[in-house]
């Protein structure tokens, strides 16, 4: 290892506020955690969804139709709770709950707290293509 460098990011590094992400309410807070690459095809995310935000529903295909990548994603709720979407279905959700998303299915998520926000860990995998 050089001089000064470390393998170790800290919390405050890679964060990104995306408004109306996927098309949905209000903006998100993105912490990417991408080690440099090496863990491709998989990445990992922290999302912060505040009160009155969400992540759209959207759906990622096998043949990226959409342009949006070929990504299965895998939800957990860290703290908060919210209003999954998967497929037809709306579902209540909270700390501790986890889901997969797989090619194919809408998905979404929003925060039903009216006070707290949302954390979410999210493993998005790239099944083929290039990565967006």
């Amino acid at each position: 290892m050089m001089a000064g460098s470390t393998p170790i990011e800290h919390e405050r590094d890679q964060r990104e506020v995306l408004h109306a992400m996927r098309g949905g309410p209000g903006s998100v807070t993105v912490r990417h955690f991408r080690f440099a690459d090496k863990g491709a095809p998989a990445r990992f995310l922290i999302l912060e969804i505040p009160p009155g935000a969400a992540e759209g529903a959207h759906t990622h295909y096998a043949d990226d139709r959409n342009g949006t990548g070929a990504y299965e994603e895998f939800y957990y709720i860290i703290s908060g709770r919210g209003l999954a979407t998967l497929g037809e279905e709306t579902i209540a959700v909270t700390a501790g709950d986890y889901w997969h998303a797989s090619l194919g299915l809408a998905r979404g998520l929003a925060n039903a707290d009216p006070l707290e926000p949302l954390k979410v860990h999210l493993t998005v995998v790239l099944r083929n293509g290039t990565p967006r």
